[in-house]
């Protein structure tokens, strides 16, 4: 097996905005009855302002700081989001909070060209979104957590260089993430001039337990993969809803494709574990004291394209008049349906690259609205310049049989100016009783020279003329 984490350090700072690159930026957390720095960006980091330090310390260095309060359930729900991400990557997807999602990547590397380009990838996903990721590889899962908050990003693919690429990794990173070793262990580590896992791995197993216990034992036992390090693998939900607040109110529908783009990577992600694609879905844009604003989009045919989806969702809200500043943004969808993938063409190199009839309904839906796009439906009329009428693009009939008839049909006919061959088969159009006019015509396929093909009609009352009135493709 082979584990990839996915670390993202500024998870509390970067989970819902782009980077401020402007303005030094911090999220604090209680401790106690004071305030301490969680984290803070590379600015802040610059004047000094430290994790751990408390905020009247770090205001003091830096007056300007902007501070943002720590909140759990909103960092739970973004982590939650980018497990549903990263099921685009493999379908064995583990959460571990508060900030790191890990992924079995072994059996998904033929799929995505080998393991350097799956981890570019996901670097260039995370850099879209403007996430911060450390990613961390190795053969068990708790190595590659380790590694990742080592910032170690060199992955290791093999059990023989683990050991190797482990030595010199301070025993800190071990005491963060949820590991299984305690302060006091650290600090009793310390004290005896043990301070990396090289170090730690190197003293018999018996004697550390004897002196530590059997946890520090059993941790380093499954960093190495002598132990097994079962996983509870994400399952996603049976539908997708996804909700996102925006630190700041959002005035024009502009400013919030950022955060769009977060959600439907989050809707990709689950789409792909499930096989499914999505006909219909639903954006609520809230507001503060105002009822929602709610954009439906439905689509002709099932996808699971997030690209589509949101060129879509963009040319909807370029559209859309705010009524009030949007406070949040939530996603679902509401028809989900059976998706069959293509597979990777044999020849060419590539899927098809032409873009389907349907996607381009949709983009014309999107833009027009949906009674400004409409198909032609057979209308039970025997005259062709009214067997059909305009019908909205959902509009559902029994196919109508009708003999042959051109997709192109002269808007008025005309004399036909040149010899044409008359096909053998006939067919006489007359109109009804009750109209006024006076149709009575013998319809044929007639050819000329150079294989062209009319649709051509004599009027009963005047057989020595004959019309063009459409022409096959």
């Amino acid at each position: 097996m082979l584990w990839s984490a996915l670390l993202y350090p500024l998870l509390p700072l970067e989970r819902q905005e782009t980077p401020d690159t402007g303005h030094p930026r911090a999220v604090t957390v209680r401790d106690g009855a004071r305030r301490v720095v969680l984290v803070h960006d590379a600015l802040a980091g610059g004047f000094g302002v430290q994790i751990g330090q408390s905020l009247k310390s770090a205001l003091a260095l830096l007056p300007e700081l902007r501070i943002t309060e720590f909140d759990e359930r909103e960092q739970t729900a973004q982590l939650e989001q980018l497990t549903l991400q990263a099921l685009r990557w493999s379908s064995r997807v583990v959460t571990r909070p508060p900030d790191t999602v890990l992924v079995e990547v072994q059996g998904s590397l033929r799929l995505f060209g080998g393991l350097e380009a799956l981890l570019a990838r996901m670097r260039s996903d995370a850099a879209l979104q403007g996430l911060t990721l450390r990613l961390g590889t190795a053969p068990t899962p708790a190595a590659a957590a380790l590694l990742a908050r080592a910032g170690r990003e060199t992955a290791v693919r093999s059990a023989r260089t683990l050991a190797a690429a482990l030595a010199d990794v301070p025993l800190e990173h071990l005491a963060t993430g949820g590991s299984a070793l305690e302060a006091t262990a650290l600090a009793g580590l310390r004290r005896s001039g043990i301070r990396s896992v090289g170090r730690l791995a190197a003293l018999p197993p018996a004697a550390v337990t004897r002196r530590f216990g059997h946890r520090l034992t059993e941790l380093l036992h499954r960093l190495d993969g002598r132990l097994p390090d079962p996983q509870t693998t994400f399952v996603p939900p049976p539908t997708f809803a996804a909700v996102l607040d925006l630190p700041l109110e959002a005035h024009d529908t502009s400013a919030l494709a950022f955060v769009l783009k977060r959600l439907l990577a989050a809707l990709e992600g689950f789409l792909r574990s499930r096989d499914l694609g999505v006909t219909a879905l639903e954006l609520r844009l809230c507001h503060r004291r105002h009822a929602p604003t709610v954009l439906s989009l439905r689509l002709h045919e099932p996808t699971g394209d997030t690209d589509r989806l949101r060129a879509l969702v963009a040319e909807r809200l370029e559209r859309t008049a705010l009524s009030a500043p949007v406070t949040r943004l939530a996603l679902e969808t509401t028809t989900l349906v059976e998706l069959a993938r293509a597979a990777p063409a044999l020849i060419g190199g590539g899927a098809d690259e032409t873009t389907p009839i349907e996607a381009v309904l949709d983009r014309l839906v999107a833009r027009l609205g949906e009674r400004a796009v409409r198909t032609a439906l057979a209308h039970e009329d025997h005259r062709p310049e009214k067997a059909w009428r305009a019908a909205l693009l959902d509009t559902r009939t029994p196919p109508a049989r009708w003999p042959a008839r051109p997709l192109w049909l002269l808007h008025a006919p005309r004399v036909a100016t040149e010899p044409l061959v008359l096909g053998p088969d006939a067919e006489r159009i007359e109109n009804g009783w009750w109209d006024e006019s006076d149709v009575r015509r013998d319809y044929f396929i007639a050819r000329d020279e150079r294989g062209t093909h009319y649709w051509v009609f004599r009027e009963r009352q005047a057989p020595e003329t004959l019309w063009v009135h459409g022409v096959f493709a």
